[in-house]
């Protein structure tokens, strides 16, 4: 009988084991189910999200692609101002783009260009139109007790060669064979092509008592007074001292030429050589080619290209 119960009570307990075993093992499965049910719709919500394209913020409309592109164009231009892409006056007049024209060894004057000169002091020839600017610095320096002497100004193509073949001449007379002494006098005198007096804007002036044009020009004080003051008629030492790598001529404390009264100032004021003034505050708003162009302009002439060096 004891036998019949305990078998009972086994039974009963196995079933209801087994009854608890079901329940906890659907209970577990149900949580799973619903976890990746719950992981799938959230990922799926996340992409509608992002295929929604942009977002309503507190009641503004959509944006679309290209009024973004817009915003962000106009930001741009709110932090770039316009100004920036213009000279700075100060720095470069426009108006007096003639007296800017570069002349040297590697950029010979425009094919064509014929100055209009004007006589001034000592019976030379400048360009007619910064003839009173020059006449004005010789009177002021005179003014201050000085003796100033202009000694050569306009030089014409046929007379820039015989100065250099003569030049070339002296180093030959030397010693040096012709292909390095013409290297050489082109150190001292331009080649035919490239010189500034061949534009009428370049000027060598020396002293009543001292006429030559080379080094003994250095001490004298005609030279120190010019070299403070040329700025303010628009005249600038042309070949300063430590500039001989970027102007390929040595230093020569006679040689002036005119740039326009802005640019003067510039030049004295940050010891600029011309070269380095047109790269640092025209070049990026004004090609040499323009230079020339306007140079021919205002000569009333045409503009057709620059001249080959020794043409």
């Amino acid at each position: 009988m004891r036998h019949n119960k305990l078998d009972t009570i086994l039974k009963m307990v196995l079933v209801v084991g087994i009854a608890l075993i079901i329940i906890l093992g659907g209970y577990i499965l149900i949580q799973i189910h619903g976890e990746r049910t719950a992981e799938v719709n959230g990922s799926g919500g996340s992409s509608a999200k992002e295929e929604s394209g942009p977002q309503v913020i507190s009641g503004s409309a959509p944006q679309s692609v290209s009024d973004t592109m817009e915003n962000s164009a106009a930001e741009d231009a709110e932090t770039t101002p316009t100004e920036a892409a213009k000279p700075d006056p100060a720095k470069y007049n426009t108006t007096d783009n003639w007296a800017l024209i570069l002349v040297n060894s590697s950029h010979p004057y425009p094919n064509g260009y014929t100055a209009q000169v004007t006589m001034v002091d000592n019976g030379q020839e400048t360009d007619s139109r910064c003839a009173e600017q020059l006449q004005q610095m010789l009177t002021d320096c005179r003014a201050a007790g000085y003796d100033p002497l202009v000694v050569s100004g306009y030089r014409t193509h046929s007379q820039q060669i015989l100065d250099f073949e003569s030049m070339t001449n002296v180093y030959v007379s030397g010693g040096y064979s012709e292909e390095d002494a013409q290297a050489m006098a082109a150190e001292s005198v331009a080649v035919p092509g490239t010189s500034e007096h061949e534009t009428a804007l370049a000027a060598d002036i020396g002293c009543e008592h001292n006429t030559a044009i080379d080094s003994s020009q250095d001490q004298e004080e005609v030279q120190k007074w010019l070299h403070e003051n040329c700025w303010k008629y628009g005249y600038v030492l042309r070949y300063p001292e430590g500039k001989q790598d970027i102007t390929k001529i040595v230093y020569e404390s006679w040689h002036y030429r005119y740039v326009g009264m802005t640019a003067a100032k510039v030049m004295y004021d940050e010891n600029l050589c011309l070269e380095e003034y047109l790269k640092k505050y025209v070049e990026p708003y004004t090609s040499l080619e323009e230079l020339d162009r306007q140079a021919m302009k205002t000569l009333g002439l045409t503009y057709t290209g620059s001249a080959s060096a020794d043409s």
